[in-house]
């Protein structure tokens, strides 16, 4: 009995030995989804070359990437900010209820309080801009996977930390951030032309739906003008001119 006893005992060590050991040289699995092929292969391949990183899989769109996410649980999610279709904060909330374990962090030429403000409300574990060196993309993966935050230069100089909440906030008052992430979508679409037909058509809503959004987002900007609407929007970055 006594040598079953630690049979047992030692089985269940190799066991554990095993585990830990395979927690140790498993790679950080990563998932790419960024709408730019000429920044979404070269990045994918570089990271690919890091010894501790792994490309799991990429996409160029938010649902395709979205469906992916959520079937392989990757450790690491790079997401651009700007996808036609659903939004991004809309897919990363997704991700984020439903892979707890997974970490987010977004990569975009959007300079934007506004978007930083909503990588943070879901609690992204970063913000880099795309101009950053691919070297700095990989040690920032790295960081996050110690349990750290990333942010390129610029966009630190816009947050602070909290160390109340244990959380880093955007340090000027937007009226942008009174919008919800899906009211976010729709102003973006409406300044850049698209008529609330065809928003409601990108978006998979119907048109009455886009139009209280519309409604709601006039009145909270109090803004009354779609040209004048149009030009708030590039004013504070959410469009491109």
């Amino acid at each position: 009995m006594f040598k079953i006893t630690i049979l047992i005992i030692l089985k269940i060590i190799l066991l554990i030995a095993e585990s830990l050991d395979e927690m140790m040289t498993r790679s950080i699995r990563v998932v790419l989804v960024d709408d730019h092929k000429s920044i979404l292969e070269p990045l994918a391949a570089r990271i690919n070359q890091a010894e501790e990183l792994e490309i799991i899989g990429t996409a160029s769109d938010g649902e395709s990437g979205l469906r992916l996410i959520l079937e392989e649980k990757p450790d690491v999610v790079i997401l651009d900010v700007d996808f036609d279709g659903r939004g991004s904060f809309d897919i990363a909330s997704e991700i984020a209820s439903r892979n707890k374990e997974t970490k987010i962090i977004f990569l975009t030429g959007y300079l934007t309080d506004v978007f930083i403000d909503q990588a943070l409300k879901i609690n992204a574990r970063g913000y880099l801009l795309k101009w950053e060196s691919p070297q700095v993309i990989i040690d920032s993966i790295l960081k996050v996977m110690n349990g750290e935050y990333c942010f390129s230069s610029d966009v630190h100089d816009r947050i602070e930390f909290d160390s109340k909440t244990d959380q880093y906030n955007i340090k000027s008052n937007c009226k942008l951030a009174s919008l919800t992430s899906r009211q976010l979508e729709v102003l973006r679409f409406l300044a850049r032309g698209q008529s609330v037909k065809e928003v409601a058509k990108t978006m998979h809503l119907s048109e009455k739906s886009i139009d209280s959004h519309k409604y709601r987002i006039m009145h909270k900007l109090n803004i009354h003008d779609r040209v004048e609407l149009a030009r708030f929007a590039i004013r504070e970055g959410l469009v491109l001119p």
